[in-house]
């Protein structure tokens, strides 16, 4: 019959549990990576302080818990070092509950060795291999203990005991290993993962400033070709070096942008009043808004955010821009905002060409833009700003009829 009680379940699951505490931890970066052996080692003495505390059959020879799975398991993934702190606490805590016991005593330094010395083969093994190592090596614990036991004292054994403290606590360390390290797969995917995006968003960003710095110094490079022509008089001169001081304007903005988006201007952090650089920003915007027979409507009430002012306006005025080349044969732009409890809300309407979802859920992404000649960089550095002022940009579209973006400040 196998012993399967309240403590059994207790002990699985203070095991289990001391192992996602570490994993959780680990993968959420709350402790430095230095700490990592540190965390495991304190983990495991907690499990098996735990185990100990709840044990599962006692007689007059023994006492039987899964303290030896924490303890095998600390040493295996901790090293000789984890393995020495583990074997103080399983001793002193041993010795604190049931007194001095050479059997224990011989027991537990015998496992310790055994274990420190398969460490660097456990290591070097593929993941498959260290779980059924890991079973193999138990087994041969469980069988090595009641031998020493019955070579120092007196202590039966049967084919019950066999099933209970030699079958089961192996398969429980299978289990337990196999557990671990498909924890150990998913961080390590994990890390993966974002080191596949970081380096994505890398070479979109470099695709893109490649692209767009490389326009401008192109016209330059014509017009300070063209210079050099005898022929031409002084206008078309002035007039070519307009252009490529222009052009060259333009690249400078273009790196600007590129910096806002990586890392927006901290300083400056101030009192930002939303209504006046929204008109600011609709003067601005008014030519071209008449340009192309738009007419501007606003209902704004005084609201209070903190952040960088220019920043500020350029978000703005980027959602302004994109609004309005929307809307190449005329329509109406709404401005509003909304004072909530909390927040200060900025709606931004249009009656443009509008957008599908697919292309909604890709706004901000670098080199995505729905113009033709557009790469996205605007709406990008947009997105940026308003996070770093701990807001957040909604969008609702509908194509033919037009979209609305809604930024949600805190006030």
């Amino acid at each position: 019959m196998i012993i399967f009680n309240q403590d059994a379940i207790n002990n699985l699951f203070y095991i289990i549990l001391s192992i996602f505490l570490v994993f959780f931890l680990i993968e959420k970066k709350f402790i430095r990576e230095k700490y990592n052996r540190l965390l495991m080692t304190l983990s495991s003495s907690m499990a098996i302080i735990l185990c100990m505390l709840s044990p599962i059959y006692k007689n007059d020879y023994c006492v039987h818990d899964l303290r030896m799975i924490p303890f095998v398991l600390g040493i295996l993934y901790g090293g000789p070092v984890s393995g020495v702190a583990l074997l103080v606490v399983l001793l002193g805590f041993r010795m604190y509950l049931y007194g001095w016991s050479l059997v224990a005593f011989t027991i537990h330094i015998t496992v310790f060795l055994i274990t420190v010395f398969c460490v660097k083969v456990f290591k070097r093994m593929s993941s498959r291999g260290r779980i059924f190592f890991s079973f193999g090596l138990f087994l041969v614990h469980t069988i090595i203990s009641p031998i020493i036991a019955e070579w120092i004292a007196y202590f039966p054994t049967d084919m019950k005991y066999a099933i209970n403290f030699v079958l089961v606590p192996s398969i429980g360390m299978l289990v337990i290993t196999y557990i671990v390290e498909i924890l150990i797969k998913q961080i390590n995917m994990n890390y993966a993962m974002m080191k596949v995006e970081k380096m994505e968003v890398v070479s979109q960003l470099a695709a893109s400033i490649s692209h767009e710095v490389r326009n401008p110094l192109t016209v330059v490079k014509g017009f300070l070709q063209m210079l050099s022509s005898k022929d031409l008089t002084v206008d078309k001169k002035d007039q070519y070096i307009q252009i490529a001081n222009a052009e060259l304007s333009r690249a400078e903005n273009i790196i600007s942008d590129y910096l806002t988006f990586a890392k927006p201007t901290p300083e400056n952090i101030v009192e930002v009043k939303v209504d006046e650089e929204l008109l600011k920003m609709l003067d601005i915007i008014e030519p071209l808004a008449k340009q192309h027979s738009i007419n501007v409507h606003h209902q704004l009430q005084p609201a209070i955010v903190y952040g960088n002012t220019s920043n500020f306006q350029q978000a703005l005025l980027n959602i302004l821009k994109n609004a309005i080349e929307a809307m190449p044969n005329g329509g109406e732009l709404v401005i509003s905002t909304k004072l909530e409890k909390d927040q200060v809300t900025i709606c931004i309407q249009d009656s443009g060409s509008g957008m599908r979802k697919e292309q909604i859920s890709r706004l901000g992404e670098p080199y995505f833009s729905t113009k033709e000649k557009g790469t996205g960089l605007g709406l990008m550095v947009t997105f940026r700003i308003i996070e770093v002022m701990r807001g957040k940009i909604e969008v609702k579209s509908i194509v033919n009829k037009g979209s609305t973006f809604t930024i949600c400040l805190p006030k």
